[in-house]
């Protein structure tokens, strides 16, 4: 499953290339990553069945979602919003 998952995340690197700004890195990660849950039902399928702990795992999706993120709210593109309510 790790592998899939690598090679995944790579397809999704090659198909995003180019793409700087990291808000529109993420936005198009989740897009193809549903268009993955249409193309591959059975990868979903296990992925479901791991309770999401490979999706979390330091490898394939996790480190590019995690730094797609921190470098958007380095930059501004994403407002941090705390339990309370108060942005940050």
């Amino acid at each position: 499953m790790a592998d899939v998952l690598e090679e995944y995340a790579q397809a999704v690197d090659e198909r995003l290339h180019g793409i700087v700004d990291p808000a529109e890195r993420l936005a198009g990660s989740v897009r193809l990553g549903t268009r993955m849950a249409e193309s591959y039902p059975e990868v979903i399928r296990i992925l479901r069945h791991s309770r999401l702990g490979r999706i979390c795992a330091g490898d394939g999706l996790a480190p590019r979602v995690k730094r797609d993120v921190e470098e958007g709210m380095a930059a501004g593109r994403f407002t941090v919003v705390e339990p309370d309510g108060r942005g940050r």
